[in-house]
């Protein structure tokens, strides 16, 4: 389990009631962090995403009306941050496909961490994440932070941490302590064991001791509680909404080796369906094994 440096954080921007939640956390985690804040907005190209937050009716919108529109909004929101944060970011608008100019943007300025809204304005349900987020939890190789337009608390106090029989659960533990570490949070561990063969028990006992050692040795507050159901995802919802969290971190993008149940579906489950705001961070790639406390982490 190794820490998490964040120097460099990207928000997208779609001007959306998401997006303006993903904007204050950002801004707030770029405060805190002394990180380096970048704002990016990716032109649309129907005139009535811009019609509601200008004068200029739809059918008179041409494409400078577009780009002057979204220049206006973004300047807007940087001085907004500046004053309210005491941070300068740096602004980007381009063209092309929405998930793709995030991900080549953030590969050529070394973005650590993502902060994003989960619904913009695609006609989505409430509770299904946009198409854009969850293209970039399924496949950025960067920590995502994604934000429902409901969420209105200020940083995250409790902390849901799910730990289960796979070999990449404990990667996220890191970062998880630094946004605890930030916020003076409570990390809530939640074991959610996907099997009852006795050898693979006492290795996730294993595993959870480790994370618990881990979290003890940044002298965090952590409570540990061990929960099984038929659907990890629901259970582990089910815990957030009761013991009132308000981030849960999960990896996304590996299965559990048992069971191919825990995550992608898993995380997929979660970021969908879930009203508290995900951190998804994406797996290694090397393959891990847990013979010996600690190990492979």
């Amino acid at each position: 389990m190794k820490k998490t440096l964040i120097r460099n954080i990207l928000i997208p921007i779609d001007f959306s009631e998401a997006s303006q939640r993903a904007i204050v956390e950002g801004a707030r985690l770029a405060n805190l962090l002394d990180a380096q804040l970048y704002l990016m907005h990716v032109l649309e190209t129907h005139p009535q995403f811009y019609s509601r937050i200008s004068s200029i009716d739809a059918m008179d919108f041409t494409p400078q009306d577009i780009r002057t529109v979204a220049e206006n909004e973004m300047g807007k929101i940087r001085k907004y941050i500046e004053r309210k944060f005491e941070i300068v970011a740096k602004l980007s608008i381009s063209s092309g496909h929405i998930f793709s100019e995030i991900m080549h943007y953030s590969l050529r300025k070394g973005i650590d961490l993502i902060v994003m809204g989960a619904h913009g304005h695609s006609g989505y349900k409430e509770w299904l994440i946009g198409s854009n987020a969850q293209s970039v939890v399924t496949h950025s190789l960067i920590p995502v932070l994604t934000l429902q337009s409901s969420f209105h608390k200020s940083g995250f106090k409790r902390i849901l941490l799910p730990i289960d029989n796979s070999i990449h659960s404990r990667e996220k533990v890191g970062i998880a302590t630094l946004i605890a570490e930030l916020f003076d949070a409570e990390i809530h561990i939640i074991g959610l064991p996907d099997s009852r063969e006795p050898v693979e028990l006492n290795k996730f006992y294993t595993k959870i001791e480790s994370v618990e050692d881990y979290i003890r040795a940044d002298d965090l507050s952590y409570n540990t509680t061990i929960l099984e159901g038929k659907n990890l995802a629901t259970v582990a919802i089910d815990y957030a909404t009761r013991k009132n969290c308000d981030l849960i971190v999960i990896n996304s993008g590996h299965e559990s080796r048992l069971t191919q149940i825990f995550l992608g579906a898993f995380a997929e489950h979660i970021v969908n369906h879930s009203k508290v705001p995900i951190l998804s961070l994406k797996h290694s790639r090397e393959f891990y094994t847990i013979e010996t406390p600690g190990f492979g982490v």
